[in-house]
């Protein structure tokens, strides 16, 4: 009775082995990224790392300042690795980028964003200002933003730039859209469009 008892014990052991085994084969692990399509070789990055070094994974996600962040879900016997990778604010110099909390962060990026210097630290409002100014239209032409304590905004296009100054920024922003949609490009070219005027504006001759 004894060895039938062990000898069962032992086959449920076997069972369960066997069975722990073959979950384990059928056990599968996959990579979703979101905002794949910002920078290509991020995704190559990732997906070679994740399939030679699976188990190095989360040390090689944590040195990539371009991560915005990632987490893992697990549903019977899928793993899956959620990777949100940053999405680039504006440009402060080739490679390297701004989120939208000013933050830099470095991107290997293959679309074109105007670059940005600034001096100290920016407010929300100032914050603020230059979202508008990235979503006024014909942003394509927009090559450089500048802003200082001093003379406040300054665009520079392909076009020419764009003087902007400090105060009254929502009415100036309105009036440059309407200008931009007006003139650009054929009117304007390598010119100084000056909207720091109260009333009006004024449109010179950039020196050659």
């Amino acid at each position: 009775m004894k060895i039938k008892f062990h000898s069962f014990i032992f086959l449920l052991v076997a069972v369960l082995q066997s069975y722990q085994l073959n979950t384990k084969d059928k056990f599968s692990t996959v990579l979703y990224v979101q905002n794949e399509s910002i920078c290509s070789d991020c995704i190559l990055q990732l997906k070679n790392h994740f399939y030679k070094y699976p188990k190095n994974f989360e040390i090689f996600l944590s040195t990539k300042s371009w991560v915005r962040s990632y987490f893992i879900s697990s549903t019977h016997n899928l793993q899956t690795y959620h990777v949100i990778i940053k999405e680039p604010f504006v440009k402060k110099s080739e490679g390297i980028y701004f989120d939208t909390n000013l933050n830099l962060f470095h991107l290997p990026f293959n679309g074109k964003l105007p670059s940005f210097d600034f001096e100290d630290a920016l407010t929300k409002e100032d914050i603020a200002e230059l979202n508008q100014i990235l979503n006024l239209k014909l942003t394509q032409h927009l090559l450089h933003i500048a802003w200082t304590k001093m003379f406040g905004w300054e665009l520079t296009y392909n076009f020419g730039v764009v003087l902007i100054g400090k105060k009254n920024f929502i009415k100036k922003i309105s009036k440059l859209e309407k200008i931009l949609e007006e003139k650009c490009c054929d009117e304007l070219n390598r010119v100084i469009l000056d909207l720091r005027y109260d009333k009006g504006y004024v449109i010179k001759k950039l020196d050659v």
